[in-house]
């Protein structure tokens, strides 16, 4: 049997779950839409290679933009020199982006020398990356969401 009152909150109770639903698509379609950016991207600029490696720790929201992430980049100085949001992004500043946000600690060289050249060699020795490996290469959209994942799927099984 329902009360008057837990009759009357019921509609109310619908109506805030479809608002959440709808906001919580919202913010996903913010997501999808940098991510599709990122994959048809040649070269891919800094900002969204950026976003997805942030909100992949949750560093930068998910309805936060590319200049958002080279921000965040910046102000965590993840980055000697933190390119513009716009330029193209290259292999040594993805690995060594993911190796400071996933807390990959690296071998010898990268402890002692910390920074892209050292990062896209540690990255390359585990197999996590495919081609040529120069770290100023720059990379397309598709390389980065694929090293990102590489690296997420060999954190998951270790």
């Amino acid at each position: 049997m329902y009360s008057k009152l837990e009759h009357f909150h019921a509609p109310r109770f619908r109506l805030l779950l479809v608002l959440l639903i709808a906001g919580a698509a919202s913010l996903c379609a913010q997501s999808n839409q940098t991510v599709d950016r990122l994959l048809d991207e040649k070269p891919a600029v800094f900002g969204d290679a950026a976003y997805v490696i942030l909100s992949a720790v949750g560093f930068v929201s998910e309805d936060s933009t590319g200049e958002d992430a080279t921000a965040a980049v910046a102000d965590r100085k993840l980055l000697q020199k933190t390119p513009s949001a716009t330029e193209a992004v290259t292999l040594g500043q993805v690995c060594f982006l993911i190796m400071q946000t996933q807390g990959i600690k690296g071998g010898l060289l990268y402890r002692l020398f910390p920074g892209p050249r050292y990062a896209t060699r540690e990255l390359a020795s585990l197999g996590l990356l495919k081609g040529y490996t120069h770290p100023n290469r720059v990379v397309s959209g598709e390389e980065v969401m694929w090293i990102l994942g590489a690296v997420l799927d060999l954190k998951e099984k270790t």
